[in-house]
């Protein structure tokens, strides 16, 4: 599968990835895991080398890896249904996975943030303020390993 990519300095390039457009095709939650925590630590060399841009798309990919592996474990399935949105659907697999509707909804506004302010403005918008973007990047680990945890503890 190829997806189109931007360097920090705004021009796009084709790279190859197993994992990224693979939501149809339903791999097992375990082998998104294993994609969101290697999202992550390419989004954590991409940073140190002063690539943020890069970095926020593969915190972004990894983010929404680790969702994924949440929804297709306790709702069946790694997108929302037509005509529902993200954060319901977010909420929803994490409070199905035992968390209260605090909790929930504290994920469900986190995963929108990464989305919006990391793969949105900052991937896409070229717009890297790092006292805004940083903290987002470094909050995904604990957030993948929150996921992990979570699935753990699922049956089955």
């Amino acid at each position: 599968m190829r997806a189109r990519t931007r360097n920090a300095r705004g021009s796009e390039r084709e790279a190859s990835s197993s994992f990224a457009g693979q939501a149809d095709q339903g791999p097992a939650a375990n082998e998104r895991v294993k994609a969101a925590r290697w999202y992550l630590e390419r989004a954590y060399e991409l940073l140190a080398h002063g690539d943020p841009y890069d970095a926020a798309e593969k915190v972004w990919a990894a983010v929404k890896a680790a969702t994924e592996a949440l929804t297709i474990r306790v709702l069946a399935a790694p997108v929302p249904p037509k005509g529902s949105g993200w954060r319901i659907f977010v909420k929803k697999a994490f409070l199905k996975a035992g968390l209260s509707e605090e909790e929930a909804e504290k994920l469900a506004a986190y995963f929108i943030e990464v989305r919006d302010r990391l793969h949105g403005a900052c991937f896409y918008g070229l717009l890297y303020e790092e006292n805004e973007h940083k903290p987002l990047m470094e909050r995904a680990k604990w957030y993948i390993d929150l996921v992990e945890r979570v699935l753990e503890r699922l049956p089955g």
